[in-house]
């Protein structure tokens, strides 16, 4: 009965620490998605949050907001799949840096510029497409 108790014991300890652990990178991905995404978040929502009336745009951007934590949650798993916590510490720390803080301002304005730069592209090569889609 004391083998059994010790071992459901050291089982336990197992699983409490591996939960620790998942959270504990987990944590870490969902910071790192905060830190990069949340702002970029934001910018691809405009013309969503554009189309709704405007009597109702403060709580639905408040639902919007509150709705990204599962977001998060679901993105960093996939973060967690293709860094190791060693690799996402890193990460972090160089965003913890001035060039690291400057990438975070600057990188809305960038997905911004991008989008719109992409948008143009895209119209330019609407006379390439209708030649293949003859």
């Amino acid at each position: 009965m004391q083998k059994i108790t010790f071992t459901l014991c050291l089982l336990f300890i197992g699983l409490s620490s591996f939960g620790q652990e998942a959270n504990s990178i987990e944590a870490k991905a969902v910071k790192l998605i905060e830190l990069t995404a949340g702002q970029q978040f934001e910018i691809m929502t405009e013309p969503i949050v554009e189309m709704v009336p405007e009597e109702n745009r403060e709580a639905f951007k408040k639902e919007l907001a509150e709705s990204r934590g599962g977001l998060y949650k679901k993105l960093a798993s996939v973060y967690i799949e293709n860094f190791t916590e060693q690799e996402l510490d890193e990460i972090l720390a160089f965003y913890a840096t001035p060039i690291g803080e400057k990438m975070i301002k600057v990188t809305p304005e960038l997905t911004k510029k991008g989008m719109e730069i992409g948008q143009a592209w895209g119209a330019e090569l609407q006379p390439l497409m209708a030649k293949y889609l003859q």
